[in-house]
Parts: structure tokens; C-alpha cells; sequence
């Protein structure tokens, strides 16, 4: 329960940093929504999970981020599609901000690919019990 928790908070630390940047862009659409949604999960992957200096190999990180990127774009395109086109009034923002917009939805991606990653690679919630020794059998002789 904890490392969900803790792969929740890094995804919607890392998706609101990149939905942040999106409105601060003035909430691009198109190529570029996807070019961050791709970013967002590519970083997701690399901060979520086991750090990457703890990996087997090196080509472990490399998935993770690389199967982010196309997770975040894939994430994105569907909830582009298929959210509500509701808007939310923001002070600042012009007309409102949709929640099909790629700044409302990079927290969403950040926060469930986090906790995709944690559970996937992060290991136990605690570390187990040592293993008992077991001794060898003896010989018994009827």
C-alpha cells in the first residue's frame, strides 16, 4: 500500500510539473500535446519504481522510459477523446480550461502510470522474513 501511494504522489508531482509547463505555453494542442504527454511518461518511468542506479541492467530504465513515452502518448490520445469537453474557469486562463486539455490531463497519466511503475517495479512493501536454513536429512536406517 505504500509504494502505491508513493509511485501516486511522484506520477502527479511529475504530471502537474508538465501540466504546469503546458499552461504556462498557453495549453498547446496538437504535435505538441503529444510530444509532452510522451515526455511525461518517459520521466514517470524513470523516477517511479527502483531507482535506475539500482537496476540489473541498464536497458531496464531505458524500457521503462521508452514504454512510458508510448504509454503517456496513448493515455493522452484516449482521454483527448474521450473525456467530457467540460471546462473549468481559471482566473488567468482565457475562456476556461478543458479537460480534454493535455494540462488537465498530464497529472491524470502522471498519477496512473506512477502507480503502474510502483507496483510493477518496486518491489516488496517490506522486506520478508530470512529464509530458514534447512538442515540436511538424516539417514535413517530400519
Amino acid at each position: 500500500m505504500g509504494r502505491a501511494l508513493l509511485g501516486l504522489i511522484k506520477g502527479v508531482i511529475v504530471g502537474g510539473g508538465i501540466g504546469f509547463a503546458l499552461l504556462k505555453l498557453n495549453n498547446p494542442q496538437g504535435i505538441l500535446a503529444f510530444v509532452f504527454s510522451a515526455l511525461l511518461g518517459a520521466v514517470v518511468g524513470l523516477v517511479c519504481g527502483q531507482a535506475p542506479w539500482r537496476a540489473a541492467t541498464l536497458w531496464t530504465p531505458i524500457l521503462k522510459m521508452v514504454f512510458g513515452a508510448a504509454i503517456g502518448t496513448g493515455l493522452y490520445a484516449l482521454g483527448h477523446r474521450f473525456m467530457p469537453s467540460m471546462s473549468i474557469s481559471i482566473d488567468g486562463v482565457g475562456s476556461g480550461l478543458s479537460l480534454r486539455s493535455a494540462a488537465v490531463l498530464a497529472p491524470i497519466i502522471g498519477a496512473l502510470y506512477g502507480l503502474f511503475v510502483e507496483f510493477d517495479d518496486g518491489g516488496a512493501d517490506s522486506p520478508s522474513a530470512p529464509a530458514k536454513k534447512s538442515l540436511p536429512a538424516k539417514d535413517l536406517d530400519l
